[in-house]
């Protein structure tokens, strides 16, 4: 029996609201979230890794530390598990064939635990650990070259609390005079090895700003020779001398800092002519990062709150989407900032915050309200 015209009117019906309701459903899918906005610093390119500037963003949690032929990640807990990650110079895994390595724990009677390869990384058990903060030297072994990095860690009963580039966000790992940087807690390290036999040793606070090196003194150890490490006439590095070589040798700075007397780090460096350190100081010069923030304004700022380091040019994109009267200036008191935003535009903001603190970014009526927190 037929069907009759009422009832093909209907499936017709039912079929346009089906169709509307897929549609639907997809723009759903496909509408981009409104994410929160973090300040990342952007480097221009650079064709070499050491004179990248680097975030350190942590891809599993841990702690980040740069090699000369990548980054090692460590990831450790309370209960004596670690992990370490090789990445490569933009932090993605490496390969992990052929590596071994280990751990040594600066606690007294702590065994060395050794690394085996699980997956795409290596993993290693020892005994708990009874209090939160722990240094702990992680050496790794592939190709038969060694990556040794000292890192001093906070445990958590799962692992760091956070994310490393929380704690690494006033860090810049930017190599200032050609050479390998490392740290020993707030401090940075800059290690530059010449073909002469000059080792170099930069010491510069957690905004990469020279501290003073009276009275500092260390040793340098390289190809079985030993020598002694003190400041340069002019106190701005220490430096010692070692035989020459223009050979790739593994290199171990011995120098106690602050709050860690026994400190010391293991580079393999490449001897350089004092003329091509130069060089490459001109080069990380020229390759400053900025702190790049796109900021919404449509009835507010979004994001409200934006964090950056001082000492680093900031470039902020105010991207407007309406045309109200009250958002069509943006004043930064605090900066001597003050700018037209025109409507349905894009405009850039650029300045190099030279202090610390959490300041206010308005409205020219003052309606608008965001924070601007530099540290």
């Amino acid at each position: 029996m037929g069907r009759n015209v009422l009832e093909d009117r209907m499936e017709r019906w039912m079929g346009w609201l089906a169709i509307a309701g897929l549609l639907a459903a997809c723009d759903k899918k496909t509408e981009a979230p409104n994410p929160t906005l973090v300040a990342e610093a952007r480097p221009l390119a650079s064709k070499a890794h050491e004179s990248q500037p680097h975030a350190h963003a942590s891809p599993h949690g841990g702690w980040v530390e740069s090699t000369p032929r990548g980054h090692l990640e460590l990831v450790a807990s309370r209960d004596g598990h670690y992990r370490v990650y090789l990445l490569d110079d933009a932090l993605n895994v490496r390969p992990i064939e052929g590596a071994s390595g280990s751990i040594k724990v600066a606690k007294g009677g702590y065994p060395e635990v050794t690394l085996a390869v699980v997956g795409d990384h290596l993993e290693g058990q020892g005994p708990a650990h009874t209090d939160e903060h722990r240094t702990m030297v992680v050496t790794v072994v592939q190709g038969g070259k060694p990556e040794v990095v000292r890192y001093t860690a906070h445990l958590e009963s799962n692992g760091h609390a956070g994310s490393a580039q929380a704690g690494m966000a006033k860090h810049d790992h930017t190599p200032l005079q050609g050479g390998v940087v490392a740290m020993s807690g707030d401090m940075h390290l800059e290690v530059l090895s010449l073909r002469s036999g000059e080792v170099r040793v930069w010491v510069t606070d957690e905004f990469r700003k020279p501290v003073a090196i009276g009275g500092m003194k260390g040793t340098v150890e390289a190809g079985g020779k030993s020598a002694p490490l003190s400041s340069e006439p002019g106190g701005q590095f220490l430096t010692a001398l070692l035989p020459a070589s223009d050979q790739e040798r593994e290199t171990t700075v011995h120098l106690p800092m602050p709050g860690d007397p026994e400190y010391f780090i293991t580079f393999l460096l490449t001897p350089k002519d004092a003329a091509a350190a130069s060089d490459a100081k001109a080069e990380a010069k020229a390759a400053e990062p900025v702190q790049e923030v796109t900021i919404r304004v449509d009835g507010s700022y979004n994001p409200g709150q934006v964090q950056v380091k001082k000492g680093v040019p900031v470039r902020l994109r105010f991207q407007r989407k309406d045309t109200a009267g009250c958002s069509e200036e943006l004043v930064i008191p605090d900066f001597g900032v003050k700018k037209s935003l025109p409507g349905l535009s894009e405009t850039v903001v650029e300045f190099t915050p030279d202090k610390t603190g959490t300041f206010p970014f308005m409205c020219g009526m003052g309606m608008l309200k965001g924070q601007l927190v530099v540290n």
